[in-house]
């Protein structure tokens, strides 16, 4: 069994035409849902289901840098005005060559597909340096991309 070895994971925004990295970044996740619909008639004695509307939402935290305009940077401006942030992956195993894998917004499917920031939190501790935690949601539909890079 193949697994992917978290040093390998990161957070990537794309505020111009190079993807940059959300940096001091330690976990992120990703969860995946869909509505369940309420298909039982009258007379039946057991429930009946169906799949409504998919969904995600998720989370990353790690350190705040207040330095990283062009990663944080971009978080923190995408919560401020309400902006929806379209290109943002979620590496699961990245890789300069070889094999990656990430999650993104499918705007091929959906061009106003993206990550709606919901909170954006900085936090410190007298022990400890500045943390930061971010909840988003999913507006359109995402997808898991697995790919070959360089050579």
């Amino acid at each position: 069994m193949a697994t992917l070895n978290g040093r390998n994971a990161r957070v990537t925004v794309k505020p111009a035409s190079t993807e940059q990295i959300v940096m001091e970044i330690g976990s992120w996740s990703i969860d995946l849902g869909a509505d369940e619909i309420d298909t039982t008639s009258f007379g039946s004695g057991w429930a009946k289901s169906d799949v409504g509307m998919k969904k995600w939402s998720g989370s990353l935290e790690g350190f705040s840098d207040p330095s990283d305009d062009d990663g944080q940077g971009v978080i923190e401006e995408a919560f401020q005005d309400g902006s929806l942030v379209g290109h943002i992956r979620f590496y699961e195993k990245y890789a300069t060559t070889g094999e990656v894998v990430y999650w993104t917004p499918d705007t091929t499917a959906d061009a106003n597909a993206g990550a709606r920031i919901t909170a954006f939190n900085v936090g410190q501790d007298k022990a400890g340096v500045a943390s930061l935690s971010v909840s988003f949601s999913g507006s359109g539909p995402l997808k898991r991309v697995v790919e070959t890079v360089g050579s």
